[in-house]
């Protein structure tokens, strides 16, 4: 496309061009390939009748470029380079994020030699608008591309519009870095939520046909009972089981389904328990554990088991007592120091790590060992 176009360019435009956004702003403008690639990403060709600047951002075929060159202007219009924005990046400024569209190259063009290089091996250039948030961006800064850290060792504002980033490998840091979601020091500011789900019930109860039975359930983050959560419920077979939104089992048939309890904005947390639906006259327990459903480190508290059947207290039944981290983990946090029939007394242990940790304690009905029913207990420092 040369300036003998210049007087056609309105024609051009009409009849070739194509919408982009510039800066967020509709234009017609013409597109055309680079004769020659000289980076990885894409590059492009534009050309409009509206003021065109280094750094401008245009969204073209669902893909956002940057002008990275600088712009050739006369009277009929603006030509200038554009490349694709390969990769989004977040800069975390003491908690305060913020996302760019950038130019990520591991190999540059030499204005000297007109040769490709590539850079060492861990090495980066970024390129990015220069924009209101680019002037806080600092040297040793880290952020994250494609679950990679890295770290910034030069910053370059030469070119006006651009600011462009020296960039090496760094290290992942486990404790602070959300790599899933490529931000780092995310967990230093935040406050990292672990959800649980608990049924009161156990794993295993029963339901009278015809009749219904409330599903009593605890959500928890952080070990902190969480007030009104949203909970979704299905049932494996409602022709079986049915269960409303409210936690409400209704016996439709006799049979067994489960059903299962979810945080409705996180799925992944959730509980099952199995349900039987059983004739009038069927013995049908459960289980209660009353106690302290927080420990502080060292602390001993008791707790005691309430067996029932048909919801009525019942004494001639007991259970055996098991404990465990709430994740699996080990060392368990606690210890079982007492039991006596249906009590037991759990002490939090005196070493550190146990902080917002969370203990389950379980109780096993002797006579039917399908009859469980846990309690989580929460640990604490002292202080």
């Amino acid at each position: 496309m040369t300036r003998s176009l210049e007087p056609m360019l309105d024609f051009f435009l009409r009849e070739k061009g194509e919408l982009v956004h510039i800066n967020c702003v509709k234009q017609l403008a013409l597109i055309r390939d680079t004769t020659i690639t000289i980076q990885m990403t894409d590059e492009k060709i534009i050309r409009a009748a509206t003021p065109l600047h280094t750094g401008d951002s245009v969204d073209y075929r669902d893909e956002r470029y940057l002008i990275t060159s600088q712009v050739d202007q006369n009277e009929q219009s603006c030509r200038g380079r554009m490349k694709k924005c390969n990769q989004r990046l977040s800069i975390n400024w003491n908690g305060e994020v913020k996302w760019f569209d950038a130019v990520g190259e591991a190999r540059t063009f030499s204005t000297e030699t007109g040769k490709v290089i590539s850079m060492p091996e861990g090495n980066i250039l970024v390129r990015l608008q220069d924009n209101a948030d680019t002037p806080n961006i600092a040297l040793n800064q880290r952020f994250y591309m494609t679950h990679q850290p890295f770290k910034i060792v030069g910053i370059d504002r030469i070119m006006n519009g651009i600011i462009q980033l020296s960039c090496i490998l760094d290290s992942i840091n486990t404790a602070n870095d959300d790599v899933e979601h490529n931000i780092a020091d995310r967990w230093k500011y935040e406050i990292t939520h672990t959800y649980a789900l608990h049924i009161h019930q156990g794993t295993l109860a029963h339901v009278l046909l015809n009749e219904t039975l409330s599903l009593k359930v605890t959500a928890t983050d952080n070990g902190d009972e969480i007030a009104n959560p949203l909970i979704t419920y299905t049932s494996s077979d409602p022709s079986v089981i049915s269960v409303d939104q409210q936690g409400q089992i209704m016996g439709i048939a006799l049979g067994q389904a489960s059903i299962t309890a979810k945080l409705t904005y996180h799925p992944t947390v959730l509980s099952t328990i199995e349900m039987r639906v059983i004739e009038a006259g069927t013995h049908i327990y459960s289980i209660a554990i009353v106690g302290n459903p927080m420990l502080k480190t060292g602390q001993s508290a008791s707790y005691v088991s309430h067996i029932y059947d048909h919801e009525v207290e019942v004494f001639d039944q007991s259970v055996e007592w098991s404990l465990r981290n709430q994740d699996d983990s080990i060392p368990t946090k606690g210890s079982m120091t007492a039991s006596t029939g249906n009590s037991v007394t759990v002490k939090a242990g005196s070493s550190g790590g146990g902080n917002n940790k969370v203990l389950v304690l379980t109780a096993i009905l002797v006579s039917d060992p399908s009859i469980t029913i846990e309690k989580s207990i929460s640990l604490k420092n002292l202080f």
